[in-house]
């Protein structure tokens, strides 16, 4: 028997009203916002210094607030880093100034292998997330829209099974007399031992990679993250793979 209860109180009514707020945008962003032909060389060599002052003494709703919280975040590192993220945080904003957008699409473009190689992840799924808002082409926002959502769904399925307290790069191992639970969504299991799901997905990501130079850092970095840490579904999955090929 289905339950038709909604999982979130208030159904997709609430949660739109929830991404509405987070959605509105900073105030006087043009005091935060470099000129687009910006020396992308030189930020990359700079080094971030402390915050002036707290974001709690810049006014409410303010971009300085924001910048002052990642100044205080990425100190000591590339200032390059700290234009990357207030460009992530203005563009993913309702309405964001068409330079913002620019300029975020200029430093993956001109500075990618170095932000691939050195952003954290939390930054490469921030920067996915926003090609996927923000692409410039349809393969930018349909990798950045399938990294991210990778990256998100890992992380909820990952951290729940945390809770078993087994290793992620251990299968779960089925006890003796214990019927498999049913699906949910109507959904027929998937063969562990046998199906390609897995596989087609990274691939259909990565052939993106290749068509798209300016995404194509971002992409070939978070796809080999996947690719070689065995402690996710996907590294698990290719373990049953292996042990029916025996």
């Amino acid at each position: 028997m289905i339950d038709h209860e909604e999982i979130h109180s208030g159904g997709f009514f609430k949660l739109m009203r929830e991404m509405e707020r987070r959605q509105r945008p900073f105030l006087e962003v043009e005091l935060v916002l470099p000129p687009v032909d910006v020396d992308l060389d030189g930020l990359y060599l700079d080094r971030v210094p402390p915050p002036a002052k707290s974001p709690d003494d810049c006014a409410k709703y303010t971009a300085e607030a924001k910048w002052m919280e990642l100044q205080a975040e990425f100190e000591g590192q590339s200032a390059l880093f700290l234009v990357h993220a207030m460009m992530i945080a203005i563009s993913r904003r309702k309405d964001p100034p068409p330079q913002a957008v620019d300029l975020f699409l200029r430093i993956w473009a001109e500075k990618g292998n170095e932000l691939a190689r050195e952003l954290s992840t939390r930054w490469l799924i921030s920067a996915a997330t926003t090609f996927a808002d923000c692409g410039q082409t349809a393969d930018q926002r349909a990798l950045g829209m399938g990294l991210s959502t990778m990256f998100d769904l890992i992380k909820l399925h990952d951290s729940e099974r945390r809770i078993t307290g087994q290793p992620g790069n251990t299968p779960f191992r089925r006890a003796k007399d214990t019927r498999r639970a049913t699906m949910p969504l109507r959904m027929k299991p998937y063969s562990l031992k046998n199906g390609d799901l897995d596989r087609v997905m990274l691939s259909r990501m990565w052939q993106l990679c290749e068509r798209d130079a300016t995404i194509r850092p971002l992409g070939i970095r978070m796809l080999w993250m996947v690719m070689t840490d065995r402690r996710t579904i996907f590294g698990r999955v290719e373990k049953f793979k292996r042990r029916g090929r025996k």
